[in-house]
């Protein structure tokens, strides 16, 4: 049975979940090559940089292009993340941007995801 891992941006966290268990999970867990790794990171931190820690309830973006962007890379990780943990893992994405868990089938099926 394959491993179910979300690709999720939260603040002070691994992008990285268990989607049984729920856990984060630590970049080092699993079979990365350092370049998803550091791509990993620098988007986590992305993200970490738009909270408002007087106010959580009202973080976000800067502007429509920043969510793009971010949503774009998170796109393009989670496409190298199915790539480098195929066949053993099954890989999801919730976007930022829709609101929603895109499942690895959506990518598969609806090339259109790259935003822009």
């Amino acid at each position: 049975m394959k491993r179910k891992i979300k690709l999720m941006a939260e603040y002070n966290y691994s992008p990285l979940w268990d989607m049984e268990t729920a856990d984060n999970l630590d970049l080092d867990e699993l079979p990365l090559s350092s370049s998803i790794q550091k791509k990993l990171s620098n988007w986590a931190e992305i993200y970490n940089q738009i909270i408002n820690w007087d106010n959580p309830a009202d973080s976000h973006f800067f502007d429509a292009v920043s969510q793009d962007n971010f949503e774009r890379e998170g796109v393009n990780i989670w496409r190298q993340l199915q790539e480098e943990l195929s066949p053993n893992y099954q890989i999801f994405y919730f976007s930022e941007k829709q609101q929603r868990l895109l499942t690895p089938e959506d990518a598969e099926t609806n090339n259109k995801l790259r935003m822009g």
